[in-house]
């Protein structure tokens, strides 16, 4: 009892002496630069409100806006959640916001213009369409502009319900366009203020005929839709050949917009699928990941054509940082990389010669591109975190991804640099580990031998830096073994010669997978990247969410590893309730063919 009082009390002492030096350690702090959190940009939701009343007839008798909802519908990229509400004297077709082109195309079919025009109860159904969140809210209304029920109660009613719908879109920050078609009315209710008190647009057209055109102002010049002009073709019989900046896009869509007869159109193109979205004034052709960098549209009419062609494209991407430090220069050479989920480096195709934008913080950097990666050189006197964020409002195409990602660049301790010393500091270590001592020689004068000791991870596998000039060659082979899978599902092992199949400066967990046609999608596959070494190594760094393990060692996310002949690594994706294991080893001298 006694022995067991004196080591709690030595505990004790030790234990204040720690929070001693720690505290006067952290009264001298080094200096760590935090980059600034930065947004990236929300979705927009739109609700499209058209009037069906009986009096549309006489300004768009060919039904053209219909054709003009769905125009909208068909081009707008994936960030535009559309909804649709119709009305006469009531609401008489309502889609939600977030619906497929089909489902508006479908709840359109059948409806004529007819009867009275309730906008009221219209765009009170559109206000309340919009959900909670922060999304860029608008409603675009086409209407021949007159508030008119079949009684002038039931009018004056409509009016009281339009007026208090306003006023709900101006709480919400729900701004209201207005297509007014038709000569403007200058006596009874109308809607035309709605555009005004909401902070929306007023658009007077003459017609249905004039959507068409408006559609293309809208698209191109208000929201500023990332598309270039590839073609026209005029006549009864066209032919148009689009070349594609790249074949790295998720997808891409050629919008025919003009007089046409879309009934007889053929499109010769390698895609994952093509859909074709026909109206009397538009076609959209979208492609599912296209293979080929030509896309031939040939198309023929009884009527002559005038049609102009648009291409759009949609890509996804994530972002890779590394880093290299020169202790002599104190420069930092960080090396940002923007792969699609096929691995796919995006630096050699449209973006190669674009306009994206690379802040540190919220300055923007200059950079130049080497070897499929942006590079930026930064002095940096002490550790720092920074945060790298990509802007690609200036770049062709449509980018969707986490648009930042953080970095530590860490300053390595100069061994051989001659320092002021700092004798306080010393004279706090020294009088720390003296106490040390004494309080250990007194616990093994009683006996107490045994301690718990804590278990060290090996960090000779860390590097603190990425190593710079010749290219390290690939050897050795990869055994892939499918541990465990959601759908229980017994693969069988596979093999990859690194040596004769692998080409590229590094590969990821996602090609590892492809090349082994095992049809497994895992989340953040494409953040763990391995490449060789100068020592007939790989090295391997996890960027994603998924736990890595190398043995029985947890590797840290964003560090590099050694992974050497003879051993493994395991990954385990909780998500999707997934394990595998990557055996790494020598090649037989009958394995080693040339490429």
């Amino acid at each position: 009892m006694a022995v067991g009082r004196e080591w709690k009390r030595n505990l004790n002492i030790m234990c204040g002496l720690f929070s001693l030096m720690a505290a006067l350690l952290f009264a001298f702090p080094g200096t760590v630069s935090d980059a600034k959190e930065i947004e990236g940009p929300s979705d927009k939701e739109i609700v499209m409100l058209l009037d069906c009343s009986k009096s549309m007839e006489d300004v768009d008798g060919q039904y053209l806006a219909f054709d003009f909802l769905k125009n909208l519908s068909a081009v707008l990229p994936r960030d535009y959640h559309v909804g649709m509400v119709a009305f006469n004297h009531e609401v008489c077709a309502s889609v939600p916001v977030g619906s497929s082109y089909f489902e508006l195309e479908s709840a359109l079919e059948g409806i004529t213009y007819t009867n009275y025009g309730n906008a009221g109860a219209g765009l009170a159904e559109a206000v309340s369409m919009f959900g909670s969140g922060e999304a860029d809210r608008r409603i675009i209304m086409v209407s021949d502009g007159e508030i008119m029920m079949k009684t002038e109660e039931s009018t004056q009613e409509s009016v009281d319900l339009f007026g208090q719908a306003v006023r709900d879109a101006q709480s919400k920050g729900i701004m209201i366009d207005v297509i007014a078609l038709g000569q403007r009315i200058e006596e009874g209710y109308t809607v035309y203020q709605a555009a005004e008190d909401t902070g929306g647009q007023l658009y007077e057209l003459a017609g249905g005929g004039e959507l068409d055109e408006l559609a293309r102002e809208l698209l191109f010049d208000e929201w500023k839709l990332s598309a270039s002009h590839v073609g026209k073709m005029d006549g009864t019989d066209g032919e148009l050949t689009v070349r594609l900046p790249d074949r790295f896009m998720s997808s891409a869509r050629v919008i025919l917009s003009g007089e046409q007869q879309n009934d007889n159109v053929t499109v010769n193109c390698d895609a994952i699928s093509i859909d074709l979205l026909k109206g009397k004034r538009y076609t959209v052709i979208e492609l599912q990941n296209p293979g080929s960098e030509e896309i031939k549209i040939q198309m023929h009419s009884n009527t002559s054509m005038k049609i102009n062609a648009y291409l759009t494209a949609e890509y996804d991407y994530s972002l890779d940082v590394d880093y290299t430090y020169d202790p002599e220069s104190k420069t930092a050479d960080l090396r940002l990389g923007i792969m699609n989920p096929k691995g796919q480096n995006l630096l050699e195709g449209a973006l190669k010669d674009s306009a994206v934008e690379v802040y540190l913080g919220n300055e923007k950097q200059e950079y130049h591109i080497r070897e499929g990666r942006i590079c930026i050189l930064k002095i940096y006197d002490e550790t720092a975190k920074e945060v790298i964020k990509v802007d690609f409002g200036k770049s062709y195409g449509n980018y969707y991804g986490t648009p930042e990602e953080t970095v530590t660049v860490e300053i390595p301790v100069q061994e051989n640099e001659d320092v002021e010393t700092d004798w306080f500091f010393w004279l706090i270590i020294t009088g720390f580990a003296i106490s040390l001592l004494v309080l250990f020689l007194v616990s093994y004068k009683h006996g107490r031998r045994n301690y718990n000791r804590h278990k060290v991870m090996d960090e000779t596998r860390l590097l603190p830096e990425e190593k710079q000039g010749r290219r390290n060659e690939w050897g050795g082979k990869l055994q892939v073994y499918v541990i465990h899978n959601k759908d229980d599902i017994d693969y069988p092992p596979e093999s990859i010669n690194l040596f004769a199949r692998c080409s590229r400066d590094m590969i990821t967990l996602e090609w590892i997978l492809d090349t082994c046609n095992l049809p497994i999608t895992l989340g953040g596959a494409e953040k763990i990247i391995l490449r060789p070494a100068d020592d007939r190594s790989l090295t391997i760094k996890n960027n994603s969410r998924a736990a890595v393990l190398m043995g029985r060692e947890l590797l840290i996310k964003g560090h590099s590893y050694h992974l050497y002949y003879g051993e493994k690594v395991t990954f385990i994706f909780d998500r999707e309730d997934t394990e595998i294991e990557v055996h790494y080893r020598d090649l037989k001298p009958n394995e080693r063919q040339g490429r």
